[in-house]
């Protein structure tokens, strides 16, 4: 199993990679069958398809992932992370971007890959704000 500190890195890896627009990259750190809820009480995407849609979406508006500390469990394969993402989505006017704190809840497996993602964020945590 990764270590704690492997676990941290991996989760950190992801935004960078989301961050840069870098698809193929943000794809390879998941398992083939890795399952993402976002938000949680949403239909997961399971597979690399359905993750690879899920993502490329995102970075087609232009996410920005700014992670928080990310907090290791004891149980040897979760990674909580506070995480505010900015975006451009086709409802905005002009000028305006939705901003969202959520908390992923990220779950790693013995191969170093990430195989589940729940994301956890209601309307409340959701705003619009100017870009800048």
């Amino acid at each position: 199993m990764p270590d704690e500190a492997a676990r941290k890195d991996l989760v950190l890896e992801y935004c960078r990679r989301m961050n840069a627009g870098d698809l193929d990259g943000a794809v390879a750190l998941f398992a083939p069958d890795a399952r993402f809820e976002d938000p949680v009480g949403a239909p997961a995407m399971v597979g690399a398809a359905a993750i690879r849609a899920h993502l490329a979406q995102a970075i087609g508006y232009r996410v920005r992932e700014a992670p928080g500390e990310p907090t290791a469990a004891m149980d040897a394969e979760h990674v909580v992370l506070p995480v505010a993402i900015t975006l451009r989505t086709p409802q905005l006017p002009p000028g305006k971007l939705a901003r969202i704190n959520l908390i992923s809840v990220i779950r790693v497996g013995p191969d170093a890959r990430i195989h589940e993602v729940r994301v956890y964020w209601g309307e409340s945590d959701a705003s619009v704000v100017d870009a800048a």
